[in-house]
Order: structure tokens, then C-alpha cells, then sequence
């Protein structure tokens, strides 16, 4: 049974840098993983997919074909993944990994928040477990209300996918020590999150940030923030493992190891 792992987040938040991450560090534990990139639009990746929607769906040929622009021609490719799904799935079989990663579209809007996405998860594997990583920017997340914007945005993709999911903060190395410490103890400390929202200047804002917060405690989103930089690969043994205990495939030796640490 394949493991399904999809990587989901604001663009620019490290989608397929992390992707490349993740599978250099599986790959060299030995582990049978595979990617699939999900997004028609990216013109350049740090990993070769083993499985690319771009050799089905073509962002140019849509543009013109269908006389849009950029942005409505992303629309329609992303759409148009769902068509695919049969030969994807085909391929799967083919290859028959344990582990497959999904690099989804950059706009993640057009994958989590229309019928694409959930009718992927459904379908690419019905029998895989699934995961899904939620990527949160650490740069833009410094500040207090657009961490709540990322914290209602993944609350958002757990109850439209309803699978089991971790949060990861990504881009450690863009900010300091402390700044990361900082935001990890934002994700279960409700105290410090509002002591950092009444520091907003913007009285609008802050309220609407509060309005949110309310909203994402009344799903009962809870969960720690796993802190990684995947272009120095810091964090992702620790990601990993917590990848494998969330799927349930640790091996008798990663409970071994993970034993004798304490």
C-alpha cells in the first residue's frame, strides 16, 4: 500500500524545495519513494519528477487554445489534472512505491479550494494512507495576524481534505532563533498569540485576526509546528519521523532509536 504525502501552502512558501528535501533524505534511509508534480504551471523544479503532469497537461498549449491569460489558463490546467487521474494512477501501479510525495500547484487556492484537489485525494489512491504537510512561511509569518491568516488557511485544508495533517514552518533560515521560537510557541499557547496581537497598530486588523483565531479554536485545531529549512536541510530527520509516525510505517528500529533518546 502506497503512502501518499501531499505538500500543500501559500505560494512561494517552499512546496518543491521541500519536496526535494524529503525525498533526498527517504531515498537515502532506503526508502522506495516516488514525487509527482501536480502543478502544469511551474517552469523549473529542484528534483525530476518521477511522475509530471506537464507531459499531459501544457500551460502554453491551454493559453492558446482557450485565448487566456496566465492566470485563467492555470485555472483551467489545474481542472484539467482530474482527466488524468486514470493514467496517473496507471503509472502508480507501475512503479508500485511505498512512498509517493505530491508537490501540488504553487496557487494553492486552485488545488485546495476547488473540486480538484479533494477529488484527487479521493481518487489517485483509494487504498494509500494519506498525509497532508501544510507548509507555513516563516518569513511571512513573523507577524502575529498573518500567522493567524496561515493558521485559518490550514484549518481550512483539514476540514475540506479531513485527513490527518502536520504543520510545518518552513524557511527557518530566513529569520532568527528566536523569531522561530517565537511562532512555534504561537501554535499552542493562545496567551502569547493575543499578547502579539495587541501589538498590531491596525485596529481593523487586529480584530478581523481575533475574528479568525475564535474561528480556527472552535475547530478544536490543535498540533505542533515543525521548524525546517529545507535549503540547508535542517529539520527534515526530525520531519521525517514525524512523517512516518503520523502514516505509521516506523520500522522497529526507528522506534529503537527514538527510545533511546530519552
Amino acid at each position: 500500500m502506497t503512502n501518499v504525502i501531499y505538500l500543500l501552502g501559500p505560494a512561494g512558501c517552499g512546496k518543491s524545495t521541500l519536496t526535494a528535501s524529503l525525498l533526498q533524505e527517504m531515498r537515502s534511509k532506503g526508502l522506495n519513494t516516488i514525487t509527482l508534480n501536480l502543478d502544469p504551471g511551474v517552469e523549473f523544479l529542484p528534483y525530476t519528477p518521477d511522475i509530471d503532469i506537464r507531459t499531459h497537461v501544457s500551460l502554453a498549449e491551454v493559453m492558446r487554445e482557450y485565448k487566456l491569460g496566465p492566470n485563467g489558463a492555470l485555472v483551467v490546467s489545474v481542472d484539467m489534472v482530474v482527466n488524468h487521474i486514470p493514467h496517473i494512477r496507471a503509472m502508480l501501479k507501475d512503479w508500485n512505491p511505498d512512498y509517493l510525495i505530491v508537490d501540488t500547484p504553487g496557487q494553492m487556492e486552485l488545488f485546495a479550494f476547488r473540486e480538484t484537489g479533494p477529488l484527487v485525494a479521493k481518487s489517485l489512491d483509494p487504498a494509500s494512507n494519506q498525509l497532508i504537510l501544510f507548509l507555513f512561511d516563516a518569513f511571512l509569518a513573523k507577524r502575529a495576524s498573518s500567522f493567524v491568516s496561515m493558521l485559518m488557511l490550514a484549518t481550512s485544508v483539514l476540514t475540506r481534505f479531513g485527513v490527518p495533517q502536520l504543520n510545518v514552518l518552513t524557511k527557518t533560515d530566513t529569520i532568527g532563533r528566536e523569531d522561530v521560537d517565537t511562532i512555534a510557541a504561537w501554535m499552542d499557547n493562545r496567551h502569547r498569540i493575543l499578547e502579539a496581537m495587541d501589538e498590531e497598530q491596525n485596529l481593523i486588523l487586529r480584530e478581523s485576526s481575533l475574528a479568525l483565531l475564535e474561528a480556527v479554536e472552535k475547530v478544536a485545531f490543535t498540533g505542533d509546528l515543525l521548524a525546517i529549512s529545507a535549503t540547508k536541510q535542517e529539520g527534515i530527520v526530525e520531519l521525517l519521523s514525524e512523517v512516518q509516525r503520523a502514516l505509521g510505517t516506523e520500522s522497529e528500529l526507528d522506534l529503537q532509536e527514538e527510545a533511546e533518546k530519552f
